[in-house]
């Protein structure tokens, strides 16, 4: 071979493993020490870090982590769970897709499941290689909602007020529990929006209120309400915040009293009609100032957004929500609602380091609880839900589509994974 035929070739096969390079940066970050031993980050936490890269053995520890905590929850009287009717659709496949990088994510990435839904169809079912973890991926595995549940939280409320236990979003707020906070007097539109002034009572990470040392969902909203006590409105940004979304849930409990089961019911069993069982992780009852409230135990203390859900459990209920868009029900009238009031949102950010890992960086728009108005997809009827570490949905409701995610960690690729395939249809090649 002469020299120049040689040094061709060298630099063809240079750039062909610059551009491999290149997919697999794009696609997914590479994991630490893969083949390793797990690796304990935050002791005691049964959530991985969002900056951490997890090899196998480090997502088996966390997936048996959470598992453990869902188990305890549920044996201290910590869940509240809607137990399936036995009414469940078998969705159809026709998997007639195919996407070699998104094997390889399933094969040794940290997407654990990926559903891709077009037109009725399931057109892509994918979870990752059994025997990579020491449990495998299946149906029935639970996984957290994370903030996606803020969303479905949300789609409650919808419910809530066509049942008629919320007059509707411009509801004022009349809640004697919290009649001595800043919630009390501000219409419902505020908290769903996440712009009701309360970016001064929660901390940084929004899990604490009022400088407690206690996360907010290891005490009652009643013990809540009494730290929150004399605060008032301040400003009107939004303020994206954990405890707020907890507010609303135990909003819903309130207005619905008595009726709440059944309002959960109606909405998972009768519309969304799942097949293995939803459960949230309830507040735990505290004493507030050294004795039991008027409140202690009542639901309007304990509900919370933190859902533990099946995978095709996703899927139905981003499924029920296009319905309800595209049919234009009263659950829909809210959502579209709810997309047409929408706020800009602060953090839209479509360029600049590391912002392909969050897909809320693509949002121009925030709306009772809700991602709209997508980069790349202007005029684009499309909402979107985003939980930590990847548990997300994504709904067309122009062109009937969804993508569901459940992922072990933030390290992969929102653009290639969700944004595009929603606005062409295609998964990733």
């Amino acid at each position: 071979m002469k020299r120049s035929s040689r040094a061709y070739l060298i630099l063809c096969v240079m750039a062909a493993s610059f551009i491999v390079a290149a997919c697999q940066t794009l696609s997914s970050m590479p994991q630490t020490d893969p083949g390793g031993k797990a690796v304990v980050h935050n002791e005691g936490n049964a959530e991985l870090p969002e900056e951490v890269t997890p090899n196998d053995a480090t997502i088996s520890l966390y997936s048996e982590r959470r598992l453990s905590f869902i188990r305890r929850s549920k044996e201290r009287g910590r869940l509240y769970t809607i137990q399936p009717k036995g009414n469940a659709i078998k969705y159809r496949q026709e998997l007639t897709q195919d996407s070699q990088i998104l094997e390889k994510e399933l094969s040794q990435g940290y997407i654990l499941s990926y559903l891709y839904f077009e037109n009725g169809v399931i057109k892509y079912n994918g979870k990752a290689r059994d025997g990579r973890f020491a449990s495998d991926i299946d149906d029935e595995t639970l996984f957290y909602s994370h903030s996606t549940g803020k969303s479905i939280t949300s789609y409650i409320v919808g419910h809530a007020i066509c049942d008629g236990y919320i007059s509707s979003m411009d509801e004022v707020i009349d809640w004697p529990m919290m009649s001595a906070t800043l919630y009390q007097g501000q219409p419902l539109r505020n908290l769903l929006n996440m712009n009701a002034g309360d970016k001064h009572t929660v901390d940084q990470r929004s899990t604490r209120v009022m400088g407690s040392s206690t996360h907010h969902r290891d005490m009652g909203l009643d013990t809540a309400a009494s730290l929150l006590a004399g605060t008032k409105k301040i400003g009107d940004e939004v303020f994206y915040n954990n405890v707020l979304a907890d507010v609303i849930a135990n909003y819903v409990a309130f207005k619905a009293g008595n009726n709440y089961d059944e309002l959960m019911w109606k909405v998972f069993q009768d519309k969304v009609k799942i097949e293995h069982a939803v459960s949230y992780q309830k507040h735990t009852p505290t004493l507030t100032d050294g004795r039991r409230s008027a409140y202690y135990g009542q639901a309007q203390t304990l509900a919370s957004y933190s859902y533990y859900i099946t995978r095709i459990d996703f899927l139905r209920i981003a499924e029920a929500m296009m319905k309800d868009y595209q049919n234009q029900t009263c659950v829909g009238k809210y959502l579209k609602e709810a997309q047409a009031q929408a706020k800009n949102w602060p953090k839209y950010r479509p360029s600049g380091e590391r912002r392909h890992l969050w897909l809320h960086n693509y949002a121009k728009k925030y709306g009772a609880q809700f991602y709209f108005d997508f980069h790349g997809m202007r005029g684009r009827n499309i909402l979107a839900t985003e939980g930590y570490n990847g548990q997300n949905m994504m709904i067309d409701m122009d062109n009937s589509r969804i993508v569901v995610t459940n992922s072990s960690a933030t390290a992969w690729d929102q653009r290639i994974f969700i944004l595009n395939v929603i606005k062409s249809g295609q998964l990733p090649q």
